[in-house]
């Protein structure tokens, strides 16, 4: 979407009031390209905390991060194996999502990063989510909203009253709109063997 057009999108107020939380360390409700989920800037380790606790999540379980480009992958992971950019370029924006781990994770909270070091990362095309990553110009953390070891919801309808009352901003956008497909995941090393972690 052009710049021009989006000062008349219908989202654009939501997707400021977004930024605005989160830029003040608060944790967001929002419609992903695939699933609502829960986020927060992704270099903020206090606010992940905050998500986390307001999940139910103990241990270590690392969520993705959201990047509005493909470029941004080589800031937040290194090495990118040359097989990452053959997977984007194969992958079609009308095709199911597709979340990367990428070895050498770095420049976010410690917590999101696996054991190995890995970070899960994925690049979003959606104009709305696209307008809250350059607001904020960090990666966007993005868990599903659902307490966890509960389904995930496929409406915003049935989200968990606790988490849209305990969250610092629930957007609008998206409200509507149902499913609950989640992203495919791939993980690659350093020498770019690849690992289907999730179909």
């Amino acid at each position: 979407m052009a710049p021009r057009s989006l000062k008349n999108a219908p989202w654009r107020d939501d997707a400021i009031a977004a930024v605005r939380t989160l830029k003040a360390g608060g944790v967001i409700l929002y419609p992903t390209d695939t699933v609502w989920g829960l986020g927060c800037r992704a270099d903020d380790a206090e606010a992940l905390e905050k998500l986390y606790a307001l999940k139910g999540r103990e241990g270590a379980q690392p969520s993705l991060v959201l990047v509005d480009a493909e470029g941004l992958l080589e800031e937040y992971a290194h090495p990118v194996p040359e097989i990452a950019w053959d997977l984007l370029r194969e992958s079609a924006p009308e095709s199911r999502p597709m979340t990367l781990v990428l070895p050498g994770g770095r420049d976010v909270a410690p917590a999101l990063l696996a054991e190995d070091g890995s970070l899960a990362i994925r690049v979003v095309n959606e104009p709305f989510l696209q307008f809250i990553l350059r607001g904020i110009d960090v990666p966007l953390v993005s868990t599903s909203a659902n307490l966890t070891g509960h389904p995930t919801p496929g409406h915003f309808s049935e989200i968990n009253g606790a988490l849209r009352n305990g969250v610092d901003y629930a957007c609008a956008t998206g409200r509507d709109r149902s499913g609950n497909v989640t992203s495919s995941m791939v993980k690659l090393d350093a020498a770019g063997r690849i690992e289907i972690l999730r179909p």
